[in-house]
């Protein structure tokens, strides 16, 4: 499927490599790299890290047993439910139905759609108590169409336009015959078509989006019942466009879907290591600040959101056990960072819902607006970013030089790295810089000696006011840094009387206390940073349990990259996580990153993601044996 040009472009860089590894500049380069990389590989620090290898005892811990004892608690409840459960699960009609239903709709059967179209059109014009042209219509074609007994999914089995679109993207190995094809001649399944059709008629009088409510809900419900780990897919595609409530009950509904499918299929143990220990008592230590806050309410239904996101991370290293199962919910991943991005672009370009409310109008008066795409904030938009873009480069670099699939993702990693620059969020800047130092640094330390060449090029390639921008970081004439300033030494002075126990968490209790600390009768509804917060809201235990947790995340995945290599995909994308989490906690020092929870609900998924990682390395390792 390669082109002309393709071939072309590879054949000069691969001119343009030889050229380059003969030249002086790179005798001398490498030279350098050689004895630092030396220095570095025999320093007493990585002879530490080596050795963190090694298997723990965490399991005999006294903290393990306390947050293991939730899960030997569904394990026991488990065990006597089990029989009953699988077997109401196994004869249940209303399940039947339910997938029959869910299995016609992933068909795209023809007679089944047809109904829908037909209940729904009529129960519109009955509601409405008029007579539409249009939908009768639609109602007359409909009835055409229900003569018809086609599946177009199995047309897109078969199409290349379709194949050419899924190998772009590297599903090219997707086959298309997830449904049960015995379920389409089932009656109940086109009952229960002709009532979410009348359903979806009345609920079309707010707005078609409105009328599709019943139908999508169902036909995901349903799939996700069937396979839990489906939601995982569903809730990472969705967290940058759906509000934060809605995410919220998806997430709890894969999560009681994963619990059924333990119980049912008796697979009752949960895994549970180091970082999932210290997640676990960081909810608790921020459940006592909570109980104790100064607005309690609010604190407590802050904390449930910090339990439903936080513990999905159990739920994702529980689930994803397999490297094709992880490469492909990343995909879809990163395919929402690009729609994501792509809107970002549009919205800066067009001018689309744009303001210039986040930038001092009198230090960048030619800067007159910042991207924030679907996530209602430009410096939340950047956060998004120091997670999808490196998530990008790796789906570009393990995809083959000759596919289209690479090319594909290096189209998304450019728009991303864009939308990114049009966020103007300096601390992000910061962020992405710091994960590739680390990616670079660790991947192939040679290329820093291309770094002289980037910075000498930015100058030509940044326009002026980015440039500028990036260059006040840390003067206090811009409004929004002094803002952030004042509210740091507001939060600080607060620290005084509440650092050990914290006020609680949320924003309620914040308001209810900052005002008598602040500076410059400055409002805040947090502190606009993540350490300062968790600090001020659970107090200092909370704040070492969250770090350690922290430091231990980075060291299991650093070991999966010592003791792989750079040429394996797991160890690859260990080192991608480590450096994308490594920005986004550098950015956590100008900001408050978990003030919106979608952005921590993705933060904590991609800990998931490459914490699953180490189930692979173990079952590789019982495999080996």
């Amino acid at each position: 499927m390669n082109s002309i040009i393709i071939s072309a472009l590879m054949d000069f860089g691969k001119k343009l490599r030889t050229a380059f590894e003969k030249s002086a500049l790179f005798r001398c380069i490498d030279g350098i790299y050689a004895a630092v990389s030396g220095s570095w590989h025999n320093s007493a620090f990585m002879k530490k890290i080596k050795n963190l290898g090694k298997k723990d005892n965490e399991k005999t811990s006294l903290l393990y047993k306390i947050v293991d004892f939730p899960f030997y608690l569904f394990e026991k409840a488990g065990e006597k439910i089990q029989k009953p459960l699988s077997d109401a699960y196994e004869n249940s009609f209303i399940l039947r139905s339910i997938f029959a239903f869910s299995d016609n709709a992933l068909a795209l059967n023809t007679k089944f759609y047809a109904l829908i179209v037909i209940a729904a059109s009529l129960s519109r014009q009955i509601i409405a108590l008029s007579f539409s042209y249009k939908l009768s219509a639609v109602t007359a074609l409909a009835v055409l169409i229900l003569l018809l007994d086609f599946n177009i999914t199995d047309f897109f089995a078969e199409s290349k336009a379709v194949k050419f679109l899924l190998s772009l993207v590297g599903f090219s190995d997707i086959k298309l015959d997830f449904y049960n094809k015995e379920n389409l001649k089932k009656p109940i399944a086109l009952v229960l078509a002709i009532i979410i059709g009348i359903l979806s008629g009345i609920l079309s009088s707010k707005s078609l989006i409105f009328a599709a409510v019943p139908f999508a809900a169902l036909v995901g419900a349903a799939i996700i019942l069937q396979y839990s780990v489906a939601g995982i897919f569903f809730s990472a595609f969705l967290a940058p466009f759906v509000p934060t409530m809605l995410l919220a009950m998806l997430v709890i509904y894969t999560s009681f879907c994963f619990c059924i499918e333990k119980v049912r299929k008796n697979e009752l143990k949960w895994k549970i290591e180091s970082v999932g220990t210290g997640l676990g008592f960081f909810l608790i230590f921020m459940l006592i600040s909570s109980v104790f806050s100064f607005s309690r309410t609010k604190s407590i239904m802050v904390w449930g959101l910090y339990l439903i996101f936080v513990g999905y991370y159990f739920v994702i290293i529980n689930s994803v056990k397999t490297q094709k199962q992880l490469f492909s919910i990343i995909k879809v991943f990163a395919l929402a960072g690009l729609f994501v991005s792509l809107y970002g672009i549009a919205q800066y370009v067009f001018g689309w819902n744009t303001s210039n409310a986040w930038i001092d109008e009198e230090m960048f008066e030619n800067a007159t607006m910042r991207a924030y795409s679907t996530m209602e904030n430009p410096n939340v938009l950047g956060e998004y970013l120091l997670l999808i873009v490196p998530i990008t480069a790796f789906l570009m670099l393990k995809s083959s030089f000759k596919s289209l699939e690479k090319w594909f993702w290096l189209g998304a990693l450019a728009a991303g790295t864009l939308c990114m620059v049009l966020t103007q969020s300096r601390g992000c800047w910061i962020g992405l810089f710091v994960s590739v130092i680390i990616f670079v640094t660790f991947y192939n330390g040679k290329l820093w000696g291309l770094l002289p060449l980037l910075v000498l090029a930015l100058p030509f390639v940044l326009p002026q006011t980015m440039i500028d921008r990036f260059l006040s970081v840390g003067n206090l004439e811009d409004s929004s840094t002094s803002y952030r300033v004042f509210i740091w030494l507001g939060t600080l002075s607060m620290l005084r009387d509440f650092w050990i126990g914290g006020i609680g968490m949320g924003e309620g209790a914040f308001r209810t206390v900052y005002p008598f600390y602040s500076y410059s009768t400055i409002i805040a509804p947090h502190s606009h940073n993540l350490y300062l917060q968790i600090l001020v809201e659970g107090g200092i235990s909370a704040l070492v349990i969250f770090l350690i947790t922290m430091v231990l995340y980075i060291k299991k995945t650093s070991m999966i990259f010592s003791k792989r290599g750079k040429t394996d995909y797991n160890a690859l994308f260990a080192l991608i996580c480590v450096s994308a989490v490594s920005g986004f906690l550098v950015q956590s020092m100008f900001d408050y990153t978990f003030y919106n929870y979608r952005m921590m609900s993705m933060f904590f998924m991609i800990i998931g993601f490459s914490i699953s990682l180490e189930n692979m390395e173990e079952v590789a390792a019982i495999e080996n044996n």
